[in-house]
Formats: structure tokens, sequence, C-alpha cells
């Protein structure tokens, strides 16, 4: 409660004794620690950029030791953007930590366009070096995308980076959770924000928060997560939103929220969903990611605990919706399950094998706890419902092509090594013909994909009475 009258208190001193003109006193926020008010320091840092609702706009976020304004300076294809466009009307943000950060969005951008940007406060000596991003081509063949969860800074935190950018068509990162690991110590999310500054500012990685985001203990609570990224969404929230783009609609939960009955983030799910699976003709697929899964062979009890109370509360709305494809983390390896809902494998796929599925019966869920921490180990025993698990560090790259309706989805090693990968494809691509050529997929042939595609929804009918037994 007294730091705003400190922070005005720093302002009038420094306005008084020192020499420095007026008009470089430029904001006074009474949110922001007094030591911002004071600081001359305005170079920005941890830039990232994100989405929001409306393709034709850009979000960034960046900080600066010194409260300072927010512009950005933007242009197409150009090496100085101070040419073409100016956003004068940045919001500045702070919570409890010595760094004020800065938000604005680029606005009417074409589609298909490299952006080059920069960001600062207007001042020669205070400008951000120049960073370039793509805005979505609506008429490309594919979209690429990469997910993983728990990250870090660890030495195998470094190289799930390096990976992340060595995926030169990817346009999208989902991140499931425990994100910087600061557990407390701020300035962890500052070295964070600046060691991947490279991909963070080059294209939108979207986050969705863990129980290291949550900070309560050391007294921050959520505010670190919540003051760093921005995600505009229907939700009205950053810990629970959503998101179209590539023919896909991504919803983020949060497992450290009440999502209950009766609770805003549940009811929110259920409508989103509903909404989503109503609009597959625009938008065919669904990708839900968030941090605690719904399906894990950990063993640990209060893991377990965890996933059963998930399970029963979200899983038949995935199910009445179907949902494609589930990214968690949490779980610190890789795991991939059959299609299931209530521990029941719905289909065994295409020749039975794992590796090719028509879409739409029960999602399939993949633990995906890989980006950067000390691995896991599983239980022994591995579920029937789980088709494959390993212990390494990595990322997914997921390929959706709206020529053939397919989405590829396979778990890349930090090594580039491939350790599992499969083919859904959208029941409606009825003359779909898969080579062997395609990603590795063995080929099953133009009758077998009819046949399969056939009667895939009479098996869906049959798999809806799994779910009354919840």
């Amino acid at each position: 409660m007294k730091r705003p009258f400190i922070a005005l208190l720093c302002v009038f001193l420094i306005s008084v004794l020192s020499p420095i003109s007026s008009a470089q006193i430029i904001n006074i926020n009474p949110d922001c620690p007094a030591t911002t008010h004071v600081i001359s320091d305005h170079t920005p840092e941890q830039i990232h950029i994100q989405l929001t609702q409306n393709p034709s706009e850009m979000l960034v976020i960046w900080a600066t030791p010194g409260l300072t304004n927010s512009i950005v300076e933007y242009g197409i294809g150009i090496d100085d953007p101070t040419a073409d466009k100016t956003v004068t009307d940045g919001t500045e943000m702070c919570y409890d930590h010595d760094m004020v950060f800065h938000s604005a969005i680029m606005v009417d951008l074409l589609p298909a366009t490299e952006y080059t940007y920069r960001v600062g406060d207007g001042h020669a000596a205070d400008w951000s070096d120049t960073f370039t991003f793509t805005t979505q081509d609506f008429e490309k063949e594919s979209f690429e995308f990469v997910a993983f969860g728990d990250h870090g800074m660890s030495d195998d935190a470094q190289n799930t980076a390096n990976l992340v950018r060595s995926f030169d068509a990817a346009e999208l990162v989902i991140l499931s959770g425990d994100i910087s690991y600061a557990n407390g110590e701020q300035s962890v999310w500052d070295d964070y924000g600046k060691k991947y500054q490279t991909s963070l500012a080059h294209i939108p990685w979207m986050m969705s928060p863990g129980n290291h985001e949550n900070e309560t203990v050391y007294g921050y609570g959520f505010d670190a997560y919540e003051t760093r990224f921005e995600m505009p969404s229907s939700s009205g929230s950053d810990f629970w939103h959503s998101f179209d783009y590539g023919g896909v609609h991504f919803i983020a939960i949060s497992t450290e929220h009440p999502y209950h009955e009766g609770t805003e983030q549940l009811d929110w799910i259920r409508e989103d969903l509903a909404t989503a699976n109503a609009n597959r003709e625009a938008v065919p697929w669904i990708v839900i990611y968030g941090h605690k899964p719904l399906y894990t062979s950990h063993g640990h009890e209060t893991h377990d605990d965890t996933m059963i109370e998930l399970r029963t509360l979200l899983e038949p709305i995935l199910f009445e919706n179907s949902v494609d494809l589930a990214i968690w983390g949490h779980d610190h390896f890789y795991e991939r399950t059959w299609p299931v809902v209530n521990e029941n494998i719905t289909t065994r796929g295409i020749n039975d094998d794992g590796l090719m599925f028509v879409s739409g019966f029960s999602p399939i869920h993949i633990v995906a706890g890989v980006g950067g921490k000390d691995s896991y180990e599983y239980a022994d025993e591995q579920p029937d419902w789980s088709f494959h698990r390993e212990i390494t560090h990595g990322v997914m790259h997921i390929t959706v092509n709206h020529t053939t309706e397919t989405m590829h989805v396979e778990y890349v090693r930090t090594d580039n090594t491939v350790g599992d990968s499969f083919l859904l494809v959208k029941e409606s691509s009825k003359n779909l013909i898969v080579t062997e050529e395609d990603k590795g997929i063995p080929a099953p042939g133009l009758f077998l994909n009819v046949l399969v595609l056939t009667i895939a929804s009479i098996f869906k009918k049959k798999t809806e009475k799994v779910v009354e037994s919840y």
C-alpha cells in the first residue's frame, strides 16, 4: 500500500534534484516499483510476440528496467521499420519486481507477409534490434507447429530451443506449462526471456500455466505469468484461452485453477469446445493443451489422483466434441495413448498398428513434459491405453495438410531422431491415398482407406456408449 506514495515521491525528488528535463520523465505509474521511476535504463529486453484473436494483428511484449513509453515501429520487407507504421499507445505493466513490462499491438497486417519491427520509447538510444515475423498464409497447403512442456534453462532445455528453431516452416509454439522454473526468483524469468528471445521474438509462443507458474508460496501468485504473457480470448483470462490458426482451433486450459462443475473455467471450456465443434467446416481440427495430463503412467499417488479428477470432469466434454489431440506436460517423459475414453481404447486405427487413425473417435493424449527438466521414471507396468513411452527430451512437431485433410504428429528428440509418429485422417477425406513416402507412414492402400472411413461413423456411435459409465 506504500508503493504509490514512494514512487511518486521518488519521481518528484528526481524531477527537482536532477538536471534532466521534465520531458524525460515520461510516465508516473503508481503500480510500478519506485526503482523503475528512477532508473534511466530503458533498453528493451525479453521481446516476444503472441497472437490476438485477429489474424491482422500481432501482439508484442517486452521489458525495460526503467519506466518509459511503449512504442513499436514496423514495416514490410525493410531493414528500417521507421519508414512504415508506428504504434504509440502501448501499455506499461508492473508487479512486485523491478522491471516494467510493455505491450503493444501491431495492426492492419497483410496475410502471408514478412514484417520487420523494433520496440522502444522513441529515443534513438533506446530502440531494440530489429526482428521479423510472418503473418498467417490462408492459401498455404500446410501448417506446422511445435509443442512441448516443462522447459526451463538447463542444457537440455537449450537443446530443445535449438530444435524448435531448426523447424524453419514452424509458425507457432505452444508450451504446456512450467515455463521458466523461477520458483520465486523473478530474475530467472528475466533470464528466460532473454535466453530464448531469438525464437520468442520471431514466432508466437502461446503458453498455458503449470504448477511452477503458481508462485504463491513466494508471495507472487501467478503475477509473473499474468504480467509477462497476454492471451486475448473470449475467456477474458490469460490462464485459459483459445484461438484459431492454420485450420486448427487451439484451446488452452489451466489445471492450476478451479475446473470443477459450476466454475467459470469449466463453463467456458464447455461452451468454447461446442462452438469449435460446430465450426468444423471452417476450422477442421481441435487441439487442447494444458499442464497436468488426463492420462499418464507416472504412477505416483498425487499424479494419479489429479489425473482421475481431471479425467472425470473433462473427458466427457472432450469426447462429446471430438477433440482430435490433447497435449500435456507435468510428467517429464514422453507418452502417447491410443484413442481412448474412460481408459478404453476406442480404435486401434488402420492396420491395428497405431500409425494411422481416422480422427473423431476420441482424443489421442500425449504427455510431452520433455522440454528440458530432469526426466521422471514411469511405472513399470504399461497400461493397455498407453501406446508408446520413452524417457528422452524433445518436442512435438505437427503438420496439418489442408489438401489431404491430415494431421501428422511426430515426437522428435533433441538429437533429431524421431521417437514416435502417427497420422490422423479426417473422415471426410474418402479418396485419400497415403504413400510410403509420406512421412514414413505405411501405405494401407486405397481400398482399406475407403473401408475404414466408411465404417468409422458406425464405430463412433458404438464408442459413445463408453462415456455412459462416468
